[in-house]
This record gives C-alpha cells, structure tokens and sequence, in this order.
C-alpha cells in the first residue's frame, strides 16, 4: 500500500469517493455507508472496553500515553503510574528522570515524562485560578478536572487543548470516554479506514477533525470510534490489511482487489442473497463467494456481518450486467457457479400466487446474467408451487431459459434429508454449461428422518430448542449471555398480550392459524414468517425467538440477524437451511470441470472456518 492510499483524506459530502461508480455502492451516499459500517463494526466487536477511565483527569493521562503505543504497554504503564503514584499530586512532584524510567516499556519516555509534568502543572494552575482546594476532601486531596462536567463543549475543548501533549483527537477523546459528550475523536485507525472507504480525500498529515465529526450522527460517535479502533488493531491495520476477514470490504474499493489474490477456491456469485443461507453454505463446502447482491438493506447488512470477506452490493437485478460486474469483479469472468433464490411469494402458497408478479419472471434476469458472464453452474432455488400458478407452468419456462446452451435438470429436495430438522420441500434447478457435460444430478441424503439406516438422524426440535433458549414470552435478549460468558445474539422473544398468550396455550401441536400455527416436537413444517412472526414453540406458549427459528434452519448460534426485529423473522425463514446448501455445494464440485479449484474447495472446508467471528 502506498503512501497516498492511507493519508486522511478530507470529507466529501453526499456519496462515497469512488471515482468510477460502483454498483449498489456508489449510489449510497456517504451517511448510509457510516451506518452501515457503524452497525456492521457493532455487531463485531460490541463496543467492547478499551480500558478508559471515568475521571477526567486520569482519563487525559492515560489517552496521553496511549499515543503512538500498542494498548497492553499503554495499559501497563498507566497501572504502574497509579500504583507508584496514588495521587495525581504524588506525581506531580516525582522527578522527570524517575517518570521518564517508569514510561520506558511505551518508547518515546522523555517526551511523555515532559509532557506529564507539564499537563499537571497546568491543571494545578487551573485549579488555583478556579479557587478548587486540592487538599479537600471531596476532590479527594488531590489534583482534579471534575468541574469540566459543568462547563460547555466549546470551553472544555478549548481548556483540554492548552494542555501539553494534548491535542484536538486527545481533547475530544477525554470528553467522550470521562465527559460523556457527543465528540468524535479521529486517530489513525479512525483516518485510515474512512479514507480506505472512500469517505473522505487527500488533504495532507493532519485529518480535519470537524469534518470527520460532522459526518457521524451524535448517538454513533462513542461506539463508533471504539469499534474502528478495534477494527484497525485487529483487521483494516496499516501495513497488511486483512481484507479477506473484514466485514467492511463491500465499500472499500481496495479491499476488493485484494480478494482474489492466490485464491485458487471456486468462485461463485450469489444473487438473491438474502440473509446469506445458500452462500454460507457454499462458503462452507470451500467455495468462495466473489460477490452477494441483496436488494434488502437489512439482509445484505446480515449477510456482510457473517461473510466477511465478500462484498455485498444492495442492488436490483434487473438493472445489472454482465459487463457492468465484469468491470469492477473481473474475477467473475467464467464464475463457477450463479446460485440464486428469487422471491418466491408470487409462487408460495403462503403468498400471493399472483401469475402476474413481476417477480415471477426474475429468472430470465439470472439466466441473462450467467450467459453474460460465461458461468459453469447455475443454481436457482425455489419453492414447489413454482411448478404451476394459476395455469401458468413457471417451472418449464425456467428450463427452458437457463436451458439456452446449458444442459439443465430439476429436482425437488426435502430439507430433512439433509439434517435440518423441517420437512421443508424445494425446487432445485441445476444448469451446466454444454460443453461441460450433462447436467449435475441431485446431492445424496446426508441424513435420515427415521432409525434404521446407515445415515446419521436428522436433529429433533426437542434437542435443539432444549435448554437455554427455553426464555419466556418478553424476554429483551438481542444478546443473552451464559453462565460460562457465551453470547447468544437474537434470542429475544414477543411480548405477547396476556389475551395472546390464552390463545396460544390452546392451540395444539401442528395446528393454528400460519400466523399462530404451533411446530411439531419432533420435524417441523416448513418455517414461514407470517405477519413478520414466526410459529407458536412446541411446548411454550409463545412464538419461537429468531434464533430458535434459525436453529431449526440449520445457522450456528454466532450467525448474528441484522436490522428490526420484525425484519428478522423474514430473513430467517426465507432463507436456504445451511445444511442443504452445503450439501448441495460439496456435491457440485465434481461439476466445476477445474480440478486445482475442486482441490482447493476440499483443502478450505477443512482447514478454514468460514464465519470465524472477531
């Protein structure tokens, strides 16, 4: 990386800086990408403690030695200024050879040690000029910067910024962490990683603090700054960015380019992405996803948080190309695979069965767009009423569009017979390019629903919802913490009425209304989220929480669900169960026709975790 590549840059209002427009990203202008990225660096990393301190005046030392040093040494030596010195006045009269000796570990020792010295000399001097009596008791006999809480920002930043050491980043940091004000400090994680996302442009050594300030909305700036600078130490740092673990590369242009380099994994391009269960399965079989297109904000936020790596770009289909993708991911040029799931309410018999919806016809535009980028595979997943609507035999003219110099088949998998534990029935249509060979056939059960075979049972809902999702109705739990420290994100559950939860207790197993229908104990039916709820639990009275509905999916509990909670339940239940997916995507390996590619899959899916979390 270059120089130029990681100087702050100054603000551009309205859109990000990419020069040449990428789609679904450069359309969003700059205050939709800070909260996208606020949002996606949230649900990473929790704003999780970077050991500041409450009191003012300690909070000003210890940011003060936190320059230019790694957080365990600062750390460090903030503990052993305190134990050495208890009292900031203890200090004060330390000599600064013995200060200079104590701050060795951090580098840069005589500079800090003047600068400790001359920071509490100038708060004494204040201290005296305010009348504040250091040998009070309620200050606790010592140097203090308390009465900076009664004072406005402007009188505060301008009294921080006359201390030694202590510039505008370190001024606004202090009123964040010990103030509690609305300020935004910019470091050089926070500089370098908006300029990588293209938020702001060149300007020379120093960033323009106001400006960067001015583009974060006052109830994100804590959180926001903690998160990136957690995000600079473990994933975007300054020298060797690791872009193929960063939950932000669908906005940062640089990122982008370095995904495909060595990676010899298939590639494929997921659209319809969703909340990302067809591509997490993929992922997990060893093949790369190159791109995701998702329409949904919230849903391609949830699939950005668990696939690092991929970009994401909230797009429609209809108004892609193939050059247009070509252009900015030329890596898809001969994808392995386009897998897609089109909306399938036109088609549902929970939906509108509309033969009409211009949704039906979104498989020409998935045909069009593999033809255009030469794709080996295409997968188009749906569900059965897709076979006929109203008359209209949809599942023929889907033949017979991805059959267009493909050789193409259609199978009906059952969710079950690859351990998800719903009896959850989908159209499959597998296309190969002609050239390749026939079409690939259907995956093998990896699972059965009953004993008496030599595959492995499918799971009962009873041993996935067991134990400590068991929560009742009400339960405020975008996070529930376990006993062992575990968090489990999405485990809140509706706050039913007293009148609700009457009616859900006399609703038996398997019976109800869609949008109270209680789940069997042992498979259910296929999940659905009507009126943006999920079914009745099969033993509580009160309706699944989206974690236990992505359970019974198949997600892993550290699949984190992104945006409202009446958004959720819709992500989950239309998306493809993992489980399937990756049988479906290690099947397909031996259709690829790229020998060091198949290899390559078998090796990732072994050795790499593909929803490592930070």
């Amino acid at each position: 990386m270059t120089k130029r590549e990681v100087e702050p840059r100054q603000f551009r209002p309205g859109r990000a800086a990419d020069a040449e427009r990428r789609p679904g990203m450069g359309d969003l202008p700059a205050a939709a990408i800070v909260e996208r990225v606020d949002e996606l660096l949230e649900v990473t990393y929790r704003s999780r403690d970077l050991g500041n301190v409450d009191d003012v005046l300690s909070e000003a030392v210890y940011i003060l030695l936190s320059l230019k040093t790694r957080e365990a040494v600062y750390q460090r030596m903030f503990a052993a200024l305190r134990a050495r010195f208890p009292r900031w006045t203890d200090l004060e009269q330390a000599t600064q050879s013995e200060l200079s000796e104590l701050l060795k570990p951090g580098g840069l020792h005589t500079q800090r040690a003047a600068y400790l010295k001359g920071l509490l000399a100038r708060v004494r001097e204040d201290n005296v000029a305010r009348g504040v009596n250091t040998t009070n008791a309620r200050c606790g006999g010592d140097l203090t910067l308390e009465y900076l809480r009664s004072l406005p920002d402007a009188d505060v930043e301008t009294f921080l910024r006359s201390l030694p050491g202590v510039g505008t980043k370190t001024a606004r940091c202090v009123m964040s962490y010990a103030l509690d004000r609305s300020q935004f400090g910019v470091d050089t994680h926070v500089a370098r990683i908006f300029a990588r996302l293209g938020l702001v442009e060149p300007q020379g050594a120093k960033p323009d603090h106001d400006a960067f300030q001015a583009m974060v909305p006052e109830r994100m700036r804590k959180r926001l700054h903690i998160n990136l600078i957690h995000h600079g130490r473990v994933i975007c740092g300054k020298e060797s960015p690791m872009c193929k673990e960063c939950v932000l590369v669908s906005f940062c242009a640089h990122g982008q380019q370095q995904l495909a380099d060595d990676d010899q994994r298939p590639r494929a391009l997921d659209l319809f992405a969703g909340a990302g269960g067809l591509g997490y399965g993929f992922r997990k079989a060893g093949w790369r996803i190159a791109l995701a297109v998702e329409r949904d904000r919230d849903a391609a936020q949830t699939y950005r948080a668990n696939h690092p790596g991929t970009p994401v770009i909230e797009a429609d289909i209809t108004k892609l190309s193939a050059p247009e993708l070509l252009k900015h991911w030329p890596d898809l040029q001969e994808a392995h695979a386009v897998l897609a799931g089109p909306p399938c309410q036109g088609y549902s018999a929970a939906g509108s069965r509309d033969p009409d919806a211009p949704s039906n016809l979104l498989y020409k535009h998935v045909a069009r767009l593999a033809k255009g980028l030469g794709a080996r595979l295409v997968v188009l997943e749906n569900v059965p009423g897709i076979h006929r609507v109203n008359g209209i035999g949809f599942a023929d003219r889907i033949l017979r569009s991805l059959g267009r110099g493909r050789s193409v088949a259609r199978y009906e998998l059952l969710a079950s017979d690859f351990g998800v534990s719903q009896k959850r029935r989908r159209i499959i249509f597998l296309a190969r390019r002609k050239d390749l060979g026939a079409a690939p056939t259907a995956p093998p059960a990896t699972h059965a629903s009953k004993n008496g075979t030599e595959l492995p049972r499918t799971p009962r809902l009873k041993s996935l919802l067991k134990g400590e999702l068991e929560v009742p109705a009400g339960t405020d739990a975008d996070r529930l913490v376990l006993r062992d420290g575990t968090e489990i994100p999405n485990a809140s559950t509706m706050a039913h009425s007293d009148r609700v939860i009457e009616k859900i207790r006399s609703i038996e197993s398997g019976k109800g209304p869609i949008s109270y229908r209680r789940l069997e104990g042992d498979i259910a039916r296929t999940l659905v989220a009507g009126h943006r709820a999920l079914p009745v639990h099969p033993w509580l009275h009160r309706a699944i929480s989206v974690r236990e509905a992505a359970r019974i999916q198949g997600f892993p509990d550290s699949y984190v669900f992104c945006g409202s909670r009446a958004n959720q339940p819709l992500q989950v239940a239309n998306a493809v169960p993992p489980p399937l997916a990756t049988a479906l995507a290690d099947h397909l390996l031996q259709f690829i026709g790229d020998e060091p590619a198949t290899e390559a899959a078998r090796a990732a899916s072994t050795d790499r975790d593909p929803h490592r979390r930070q």
